[in-house]
């Protein structure tokens, strides 16, 4: 499989290593999954903070943040927190590595 490169493409990472299972060791998976992406509900701003400081926290332990991070910002994924950071966030890095 031809890797990729660059920050745009990954930071570095081959399309291989983003696709080697790191889902299965993530700190996310499993009950606390909810926390990194909205309700399907209205949520006002301090429950939306609230529930993104949780998810971060689940990150800054997570074993394959830098995987998930890479792999959000590779497919440029929309929602949810991804790596420890949420799309406004990504768009921001994104837009730093481009600039």
């Amino acid at each position: 499989m031809a890797t990729s490169s660059g920050p745009a493409a990954g930071g570095g990472l081959s399309s291989r290593e983003l696709q080697i299972g790191w889902q299965y060791r993530a700190a996310c998976k499993g009950p606390v999954s909810n926390l990194f992406f909205a309700p399907n509900h209205l949520e006002r701003k301090e429950q939306r903070l609230a529930r993104e400081a949780a998810a971060k926290a689940i990150c800054r332990t997570c074993p394959v943040l830098t995987e998930c991070r890479e792999y959000a910002l590779l497919v440029r994924e929309p929602h949810g927190i991804w790596g420890g950071l949420n799309e406004y966030e990504r768009r921001q890095l994104l837009a730093r590595r481009a600039g």
